[in-house]
């Protein structure tokens, strides 16, 4: 048996859209809009490489999308040209180097070297490994468009219709050059949106950094989990006192990805309505008055009045990559 399709959901803040990121194979990523009024879904575009869905976000009234890809195996020079300077200081690999001296050293190349940085990336033959876009919905042709050169950080979160912030310290990535900027966002520096130090810091720029922030003010709150089998759990309460738990297992799951969860739902008094082990993502519609997970490429929706029964609204195993343009 093949295996299935791997899906991640954002809902919309206002109104009835939503982008469903649809892998696999693991190295193809289908990008779809999913309106949640007539429950259609039209597909965007398809990429090749790997997207991170757990570090994009959508603006509130749906139509923007910040997403952060990558194509490995591009080498960046600039991170080349890193890896060779502080082999020579220190004589070892970097990933052997003590963290606080590898950030230490790497700013103090983005200084020293910085004139030689901004002419790499100004060369027309530039090429990074992975990059944090804005585009349309469910589109990927980025209307605004940073380098970020590695698999860390990367992603951000939109704060209102038009402003929003990275997810890229500047101290751990080259002073790298936008590849286009548009007018209509406004970037604000990473406050309390982002996770830095503290909280999940043992996540310092991985998925958690972004994806557990989009939780919490997405209505989910942190509560306390069973630290032996779980490392976060979120609850979302929902109408008529049924609550949606979210946990992330300690464990380790061959099939899925590194931050993988799965979902109880539980009555106000805490016992077990519909569970919810399979389900690779779910979410609370309050759109439609539902709740909508993910389990084995498809989507469902339940009724948290009759969580029994569910609806399949679409069946995603069955495409195939294609080529497709943005109609802009």
């Amino acid at each position: 048996m093949s295996t299935p399709a791997r899906l991640h959901v954002i809902l919309a803040r206002r109104g009835a859209s939503a982008v469903v990121f649809r892998r696999g194979p693991s190295d193809k990523v289908a990008v779809l809009g999913w309106d949640r009024k007539k429950d259609e879904f039209t597909l965007g575009q398809w990429f090749r490489g790997h997207i991170y869905p757990r570090r994009c976000d959508l603006s509130p009234d749906g139509r923007f999308l910040i997403y952060f890809a990558a194509k490995y195996g591009r080498g960046s020079p600039v991170d080349k040209r890193i890896s060779e300077e502080m082999e020579k200081r220190f004589g070892m690999k970097w990933w052997r180097i003590p963290t606080d001296q590898w950030r230490s050293f790497r700013k103090e190349l983005q200084t020293r070297l910085a004139k030689e940085f901004r002419q790499m990336t100004r060369d027309r033959d530039y090429s990074d490994r992975s990059w944090t876009a804005i585009s349309r919905a469910p589109y990927l042709k980025a209307l605004s468009l940073w380098w970020n050169g590695t698999g860390w950080n990367g992603g951000g979160l939109f704060l209102n219709d038009r402003d929003f912030c990275l997810n890229r310290p500047p101290e751990w990535i080259a002073p790298t050059l936008p590849g286009t900027v548009s007018g209509r966002f406004r970037e604000l520096p990473p406050g309390d949106e982002l996770v830095r130090e503290a909280g999940w810091g043992c996540c310092q720029g991985e998925c958690p950094q972004v994806y557990f922030p989009r939780l919490i003010r997405d209505g989910w709150r942190e509560v306390p989990g069973d630290d032996a089998v779980e490392w976060a759990v979120f609850e979302k309460p929902l109408p008529h006192g049924a609550v949606l738990r979210k946990s992330f297992p300690q464990t380790e799951h061959g099939n899925r990805e590194v931050y993988w969860e799965t979902h109880r739902l539980l009555d106000k008094e805490g016992s077990l309505l519909r569970d919810g082990a399979d389900w690779e993502w779910a979410d609370h519609d309050a759109y439609r008055r539902r709740i909508v997970y993910a389990e084995k490429g498809a989507l469902y929706a339940v009724d948290p009045k009759t969580p029994d029964r569910n609806t399949m609204l679409h069946d995603f195993n069955d495409m195939c990559f294609r080529r497709t343009s943005a109609p802009y």
